[in-house]
């Protein structure tokens, strides 16, 4: 372990004491103290789930970046094991990666990222380790020289690897410096020490004027890539953030080095969803995201609370008719319990149908969130505590809908249709809870959710 990652242990260690913990979420994995934001190397390896992730310990907003790792069983009840991955050059970050097990090691693709006063330089690393923490140094695995020429080499990050036969792939997010539009770049190579220049995918409108963070997976026959895109302008009832994440579902050929691409969705509706990454590892597909988001301001920062970020719900993917669903992993199903009536726990799992227009209303004492359906299924959070909110709601519109409303203090995650669209946000309401529902409400179910 670098003398750099013993230090930032050792300060986690002696400071985390000092974090409010007034709005931090209860089932939903977040930074001990500091800064979290992207989903990095996301892996089942020797029996548990490792999760690493864009960690700054020193304080809550972005700064010089280390990988964090959690540690879990099933994906909700976890241990945070620190810092488990940082350069030891001066000037140098490890941005956003992902990771794969190699003769019985997680190898770690990761950004080095360095900024000084002559600009910056984003190259794809790989670093090692046998036990999930404790990486080496790692070494460099591709010359930016040998991309295209129309390949931007400074904004070139967050490599993500799968095996494809004989054959490592690496996912790199990227752009086209002439159209400044975003773009998915592939390596590959026999060896992933050294990999070769492979093809590029894009651009795609949805990418805006930048790549990030894709993450390839196998979805019931179906090739499909999730990845974000900055500055994706608004069309309709999509991108109404500054960033955005969606689906692309298709038929890849690695070969060829093209992508017949039958649609391409917005992942989540909220504002408060980025940068997902699928779980190596696995034969199941199940997908993390940042449960944040850019350009906006934190509560717990502008309060001094000394945390920011958490992990979305782990959300498991299926393919109905050529639709991608998502729902919360089937492990969260172990931790829920009943509730007397009327009580409205602030970690709670709430289901209801819509039968027409209505609305469920969760009231505390300073603030209130309204799911509703109305021209579609909708979130409303702008009432809640007067911090910051908005109103979101799903592309389709429905008649009679069943909705899943997952609590977690500062957290709302609503899936809608059987995980047909999915709107994520936070919420900052302080008090006790209490329900109010109007119009054609069908049966509303709440469990308490606890670890």
């Amino acid at each position: 372990m670098t003398d750099k990652i013993q230090s930032a242990n050792n300060y986690i260690e002696k400071s985390r004491r000092t974090v409010n913990n007034e709005y931090r979420l209860k089932y939903h994995m977040m930074p001990p103290i500091g800064w979290l934001n992207d989903p990095n190397g996301l892996i089942y390896f020797n029996g548990k789930y490792h999760l690493y992730y864009q960690f700054n310990p020193y304080a809550s907003e972005p700064g010089k970046m280390f990988w964090g790792h959690f540690v879990s069983d099933d994906l909700i009840d976890y241990f945070d094991d620190g810092v488990a991955l940082k350069p030891d050059l001066e000037d140098a970050s490890a941005y956003s990666g992902g990771a794969i097990e190699i003769d019985g090691k997680i190898h770690a693709f990761y950004t080095l990222h360095r900024k000084n006063a002559d600009g910056k330089t984003e190259e794809v690393y790989k670093a090692t380790s046998s036990l999930g923490f404790c990486f080496d140094q790692g070494v460099k695995v591709f010359d930016n020289e040998e991309l295209p020429q129309n390949v931007c080499r400074t904004d070139f990050r967050d490599p993500c690897p799968v095996k494809v036969g004989d054959t490592y792939y690496v996912f790199v997010g990227g752009k086209d410096r002439f159209l400044n539009k975003g773009l998915i770049i592939v390596l590959r190579g026999n060896d992933p020490s050294h990999l070769q220049y492979a093809f590029t995918l894009g651009p795609y409108y949805e990418l805006g004027d930048m790549g990030e963070c894709p993450s390839y997976f196998k979805v019931g026959g179906k090739d499909v890539i999730i990845v974000s895109g900055c500055n994706v302008p608004v069309r309709g009832n999509d991108f109404k953030n500054i960033n955005s994440s969606v689906f692309i579902v298709g038929d890849l050929d690695f070969e060829r080095g093209v992508m017949k691409v039958d649609y391409i969705r917005e992942i989540d509706k909220g504002d408060s969803f980025y940068a997902p990454q699928f779980i190596r590892g696995t034969d199941t597909p199940i997908m993390i995201g940042w449960l944040e988001m850019w350009e906006r301001k934190y509560p717990t920062h502008e309060k001094n609370h000394g945390w920011v970020g958490a992990f979305t719900i782990p959300r498991e993917l299926t393919l109905k008719d050529g639709e991608i669903f998502q729902n919360p992993v089937k492990s969260l199903n172990n931790y829920l319990s009943p509730v007397p009536e009327g009580v409205v726990p602030k970690c709670a799992d709430i289901t209801c149908e819509f039968r027409g227009e209505g609305y469920v209303k969760i009231k505390g004492g300073d603030g209130e969130v309204t799911v509703g359906n109305g021209e579609g299924i909708y979130l409303n959070t702008n009432l809640t505590n007067n911090m910051f909110g908005c109103v979101r709601r799903t592309n389709n519109t429905y008649k009679n809908c069943k909705v899943r409303i997952l609590l977690d203090v500062s957290g709302i995650e609503v899936f809608v249709d059987g995980g047909r669209e999915v709107i994520s946000s936070r919420i900052y309401i302080d008090g006790d809870y209490s329900l109010e529902t109007s119009g054609k409400v069908g049966k509303i179910q709440i469990k308490e959710i606890g670890k």
